[in-house]
């Protein structure tokens, strides 16, 4: 077999797409960024993120449990909606460069170029892009709001040094109006045809928090979680066996 030349990151085995196929996989970011959103949503109104800490710490192991089990389940997906909406201008920018390179004679790349450089200098855009950068560096990126009896209010997003306050925004108000954001500016690059062809809705199924606050359907209460477990044990690694000590 002929050894593979070229960029060892690149995956040979898959074809090269133009335009209109990176626009096409790009609208599955978009699709992933409404997934973590539908968590964030009904994670958010879990008892473990509207209660106080000193509450919570009073409370016995098991509950503690099942608060930071769906601590983490919403953080993750909050950080997962950030990541995947970025990727969405991200992988823009590399569209049209690539377009540019393989139809040097359409000038149209080169007016999407620009126009796409001055959506990166909007205040929404600049904001998906450091709520991303700051979720790797700070997971704790829910905020919670308490009246003077530390009654909880709502969420927010904590305001990023260089950017308007955000603590008066519910959080999942906010997110909704950056997926929006998002979503539009796909289309805005879309082909004609494309725009209706891909759905603007998005329906997911959600597992329950197990500190669920809200209202249940009456056919969800008592409907058991399905759970996985992932281990992270220190185990020995079974040696390789020679090849030659088994001929």
């Amino acid at each position: 077999m002929k050894q593979r030349l070229g960029n060892k990151l690149k995956m040979p085995d898959l074809p090269e797409q133009d335009f209109v196929d990176a626009l096409s996989e790009i609208w599955f970011q978009i699709s992933f960024a409404a997934y973590h959103m539908a968590y964030v949503r009904v994670y958010s109104q879990s008892d473990a993120l509207r209660t106080a800490v000193k509450l919570l710490r009073e409370q016995d192991q098991d509950v503690r449990d099942h608060v930071q089990t769906d601590i983490v389940i919403c953080r993750s997906h909050l950080a997962a909606f950030f990541w995947h909406l970025e990727h969405v201008f991200e992988a823009l920018r590399t569209a049209i460069t690539r377009g540019q390179k393989e139809h040097a004679g359409e000038k149209y790349f080169w007016t999407y170029e620009k126009h796409l450089d001055q959506i990166e200098q909007l205040a929404l855009r600049k904001e998906i892009r450091d709520y991303r950068n700051m979720g790797h560096q700070n997971p704790a990126i829910i905020g919670s709001k308490w009246d003077g009896d530390e009654r909880f209010l709502h969420h927010f997003l904590p305001t990023i040094s260089e950017h308007q306050p955000r603590e008066d925004v519910e959080m999942n108000t906010r997110l909704q109006e950056y997926f929006e954001f998002g979503a539009n500016v796909w289309l805005e690059f879309a082909p004609g045809d494309f725009k209706e062809k891909f759905p603007r809705d998005f329906r997911f199924p959600v597992t329950v928090p197990y500190l669920f606050g809200g209202e249940l359907p009456k056919e969800l209460k008592g409907v058991p979680q399905l759970q996985v477990s992932v281990e992270s044990y220190n185990r020995e690694i079974p040696e390789t066996e020679d090849p030659h000590d088994a001929a």
